[in-house]
């Protein structure tokens, strides 16, 4: 992948972790104000409720005297929480139409704080009727929380509603300081990408001036080294000597002005970001698994209310399960001391008339006047069954509650809800909290769900207790759509984690590459400028006059280092010819065994190694080429076979033709290139695997010469292929087209 697509990407994926931060935000106010209205409404139906049954309560009849008869017609398919919501609604509209009773609203209100504190919502309620509720503008809507609405008189069109101001504020809290170092560290993040890839682009733009200096550089000393190349025979050292002068001056001119951009750049980078960009990361997984305890944490808490919810409605089905059995021993004798019939207040007796023979179409349920305030904290489903249990309790009737169905009843209520956790129920004692009875999982150990205890006796020394074994499956799969969203946020992080180790090595890389490149500009140019003008000044100074062998072995260190200037300098002027469309190749019918020939005789001679050549020529004797790239080309491969190999060499030289197709191969028994540097060595200035695989190690040219090959090749609509094995050999073929 491109550096660049890299940087897009992850540019994009770290403005998506915003975006799914953000998300994670809105889910958590979203899912706060719903929990928030859940527990308002919960605690308005009980407030509610238990203010309507002190009003009855209050009502002027001797006590289990029915004041009124709560009837609701069966084919209304409700829940049993709703049936009784209703019911007393009805009631209330009957204490003020019949009795005349107002239900106050500020002891509604107080009874609603005390409850929502419970909660842990400790804020401020309104309980205003409806019609002041719809004058709330929609800034004072967002704020709030509004319970359902519940009728006074509904005959009348008289109902309250409950408000609470802003209760998100705890919330607004936690996942601000979640989401803002979020946020900052994300702007870092892309602001330290962007300067590191700034940083990046000033390198490559450094290299690619310093290029254009070597080319420039390159092309205008062919000329001179010619004609340095041309008076070395005619013995004229003092002007190769001013030569070779001056063009070392231009190549200190050239290096001075790469290293002084060199200098500039490292003085622009005042500041790195890499340990703060992988602190950054870290800091942004952090962050990520602090989102992922939040939303884990809020999922958790919801679950812990429908355990709860669950355990209680299996605790009234099971008291409903055995009350009926409880009034058949009491019907049958046995029933209680001083149970008084109840009375029936003209009211109710007038509804009894109105209701005989219609219990088929109605669900009717009698009220009784008890005076006593109302201080049960629990729900009226909650608060029905410990009426009934406490009935049983105060009978002579023994009728202990059955573990059994309580266990059966809370994990059939679990599974209606997807909790496929095991569960059981214990029941202790409260004073010591020594189990008594204990069916199914009861072991209560790190991690499971307990519900709020219940007390199975007025005193509240024996209670029961529903357990579930840890349901972090059910917590983890109830918000799998928000985790999936953290998944593609930790997938991005590994993104820009990849994405940092990738810029690291780029930088690495590019500050090598300079630093190769500009050794090799002293070893390729600034070495054998030195020799020529050590020579030329040795052979001017007369100090080798009268040793002839001195000095035809300083005039061919001067040729051969001018040689290889014209040749890098011709090579560099044909790659330019080539990108820029302009070369012209004189293609003609090459004969091979007198080129290769000549090539062999003079790489011999200036080995420096033992090389074996070995050349083959079937039925490939000539080949459709321009002469003078072929000669390049072919000397190039035979140089570097030589160059990357041992003390030994030993090079086969194989032309043959197939299928129309000329291909000449040149294998060595060097030592070889790796996978991965085999895809590489055809770019051009590619010189640092070439120096690592070089027996002496150093520079090792500019890293032209295959790139040169290839170039070349591509120019004839041919192509090179190279097969190696590290350690073993090295093959390169060169395919020429059969002449058209």
């Amino acid at each position: 992948m491109k550096l660049r697509s890299l940087y897009i990407l992850s540019i994009i994926g770290l403005f998506l972790v915003v975006v799914i931060q953000l998300g994670g935000m809105i889910y958590a106010y979203d899912s706060y104000k719903n929990e928030a209205k859940r527990t308002l409404n919960e605690c308005f139906r009980q407030a509610f409720i238990e203010t309507v049954d002190n009003r009855v309560n209050n009502l002027p009849f001797p006590d289990y005297t029915v004041p009124f008869y709560s009837y609701i017609r069966r084919d209304e398919k409700m829940p049993y929480d709703e049936m009784v919501f209703l019911g007393y609604q009805q009631v209330a509209s009957f204490l003020e139409d019949v009795y005349h009773v107002e239900i106050p609203l500020d002891e509604m209100e107080k009874v609603l704080e005390k409850k929502l504190k419970w909660k842990n919502i400790d804020r401020t309620v309104w309980i205003d009727s409806v019609e002041d509720h719809s004058k709330y503008s929609a800034y004072r809507r967002f704020k709030t929380v509004i319970s359902e609405q519940a009728w006074l008189n509904e005959s009348k069109g008289k109902a309250i509603e409950a408000t609470i101001i802003s209760p998100f504020l705890p919330l607004v809290k936690d996942v601000f300081f979640l989401f803002l170092p979020t946020l900052l560290l994300t702007a870092f993040l892309i602001y330290s990408w962007a300067q590191q890839m700034k940083y990046i682009i000033s390198q490559r733009r450094g290299i690619e001036e310093q290029r254009s200096a070597f080319y420039a550089l390159a092309e205008k000393m062919r000329l001179p080294i010619g004609k340095v190349r041309r008076q070395i025979p005619e013995q004229q050292w003092e002007a190769i000597e001013t030569s070779s002068r001056q063009i070392l001056d231009m190549t200190e001119q050239t290096l001075s002005m790469a290293k002084e951009e060199e200098w500039k750049r490292q003085a622009r980078k005042q500041h790195s970001f890499k340990v703060f960009f992988i602190v950054s990361l870290l800091a942004s997984c952090l962050l990520m698994v602090a989102w992922f305890a939040y939303l884990y944490r809020t999922a958790a808490r919801e679950t812990a209310y429908q355990v709860n919810d669950c355990f209680e409605a299996a605790f009234y089905d099971e008291v409903v399960e055995r009350y009926p059995s409880f009034l058949s021993q009491t019907k049958g004798g046995k029933k209680p001391v001083e149970q008084k019939l109840p009375e029936e207040a003209p009211f109710a007796k007038e509804q009894q008339k109105f209701l005989q023979g219609k219990e088929a179409e109605y669900s009717i349920n009698r009220l009784f006047v008890v005076h006593t305030y109302n201080t049960i904290d629990q729900n009226y489903r909650l608060r029905a069954a410990l009426i009934m249990q406490r009935e049983i309790n105060e009978s002579s009737i023994e009728m202990p509650l059955s573990s059994l169905y309580l266990d059966s009843a809370f994990a059939e209520r679990l599974s209606r809800l997807g909790i496929k956790s095991r569960s059981g129920i214990r029941q202790f004692l409260r004073s010591s909290d020594s189990t008594v009875t204990e069916v199914g999982y009861a072991s209560r150990k790190y991690g499971d769900y307990t519900s709020q205890f219940i007390p199975l006796k007025e005193d509240s020394t024996l209670c029961v207790q529903g357990v579930v074994k840890n349901p972090y499956r059910h917590v983890a799969t109830s918000i799998w759509y928000l985790l999936l969203p953290l998944w593609i946020t930790f997938l991005v992080m590994l993104d820009c984690i990849f994405g940092q180790v990738k810029v690291l090595r780029m930088q690495h890389r590019l500050e090598q590459f300079q630093k190769d490149f500009t050794y090799a500009m002293i070893h390729d140019m600034k070495s054998p400028l030195n020799s020529i003008l050590m020579a030329a000044h040795v052979l001017a100074g007369g100090k080798l006059a009268g040793k002839p062998e001195k000095e035809e072995k300083y005039r061919l260190v001067m040729t051969e280092e001018s040689e290889h200037l014209l040749a890098l300098s011709n090579r560099v002027l044909m790659l330019t010819q080539l990108d820029e469309g302009h070369l012209e190749l004189h293609k003609e019918d090459v004969s091979l065994r007198p080129l290769i020939d000549d090539l062999v005789a003079k790489i011999s001679l200036k080995a420096g190694k033992r090389v074996e050549f070995n050349t083959v020529y079937h039925r490939c004797e000539t080949v459709y080429a321009d002469a003078f790239c072929l000669r390049e080309v072919l000397g190039n491969l035979l140089d570097n076979a030589i160059k990357y190999s041992r003390e030994e060499v030993k090079i086969d030289i194989i032309c043959e033709s197939e299928r129309g197709v000329c291909k000449i191969k040149v294998c060595d028994n060097g030592l070889g290139i790796s996978l991965k540097d085999q895809s590489r060595i055809f770019n051009r200035f590619e010189r640092s695997a070439a120096a690592a695989r070089s027996s002496k190690g150093g520079a090792a040219g500019f890293g032209l010469g295959l790139n040169y090959v290839q170039q070349v090749m591509l120019a004839h609509e041919g192509r090179v292929e190279v097969e190696s094995e590290e350690g073993r050999f090295s093959e390169f073929t060169l395919y020429f087209p059969a002449r058209s």
